[in-house]
């Protein structure tokens, strides 16, 4: 198979073609300065061809077949708007009952993630791109791609992105079948998102199958509650498709799909993994 250039060394952004892997798109870097709209169509050598419409990587076209409920909300440009600054700026210190800020899980994440913030980053079901924007401002140099299936949460990952003077990509994607070359990333990281995937073990398979074997994973998740208040809150949330672990069953969660935990951080039900690829 013919492979494309390492992401690490050019500023342009290579997406594995959707037919045929030995051909690939190629994205302008223009893309990637998000303080001015690009517009325009990349056409794969195969005469695939993806739209990016403000900057976003419309890889996917429209939404994956499994969408859960939960996932359908952040369709809506309210929950995208008021989504980071209403809940997740505030979600970790409600949920683990402790005193952790927003900045604390900011420099928990450059903490663990910095020796591996190089070359081509990815964080999957980016949200409002809180990891993303964090980890393009910690290193300009690496490449950073915030990926997710709402248009509403990439477009407000713009705005926060363009506020914040950095850059970085936004590509419409699903997250169980990742558009990746094989070993190209250095670092892939995830905020909470992996309970509302529809598919977490697939997109835990993919992670694995594109990062560098001398990369990391970043997570974090949500664990089973105990209370039952808890309970009772997580069992409505498991009707619209959000999934929670026990803390053996997440990490056998992992294993499965090929990781192996190096470090770890337990506040309550959040749980921080710093994943190994084995």
């Amino acid at each position: 198979m013919m492979k494309p250039e390492d992401n690490s060394m050019q500023d342009s952004l290579t997406l594995k073609g959707k037919g045929d892997e030995r051909h690939s798109f190629r994205i302008p870097a223009e893309a990637r300065d998000l303080s001015s709209a690009f517009n325009g169509d990349v056409t794969c050598p195969d005469g695939e061809t993806i739209e990016i419409h403000d900057n976003i990587i419309r890889y996917l076209k429209g939404l994956p077949k499994d969408i859960t409920l939960a996932q359908r909300s952040n369709f809506l440009p309210p929950t995208a708007a008021f989504y980071e600054d209403t809940w997740r700026k505030r979600s970790i210190g409600f949920l683990s009952g402790e005193n952790f800020s927003f900045e604390d899980e900011k420099q928990l994440l450059l903490s663990w993630a910095s020796p591996f913030n190089s070359g081509l980053v990815l964080d999957l079901g980016t949200s409002t791109g809180f990891y993303a924007r964090a980890l393009a401002g910690a290193n300009p140099d690496s490449v950073v791609v915030a990926i997710d299936i709402s248009e509403p949460m990439l477009r407000e990952a713009r705005k926060k992105t363009v506020g914040e003077n950095t850059s970085l990509y936004l590509l419409k994607a699903d997250v169980s079948e990742l558009p990746f070359y094989g070993k190209s990333a250095n670092l892939i990281v995830c905020g909470g998102s992996l309970n509302e995937f529809s598919n977490p073990e697939k997109a835990l398979y993919e992670a694995k199958r594109v990062l560098n074997p001398e990369g990391r994973l970043f997570m974090m998740h949500l664990l089973r509650a105990d209370t039952l208040a808890g309970k009772i809150a997580q069992k409505a949330s498991e009707a619209g498709g959000i999934s929670f672990w026990t803390e053996p069953e997440s990490e056998l969660l992992f294993t499965r799909a090929g990781f192996e935990i190096e470090r770890r951080l337990k506040m309550g039900i959040v749980m921080f993994s710093l994943l190994k690829p084995v």
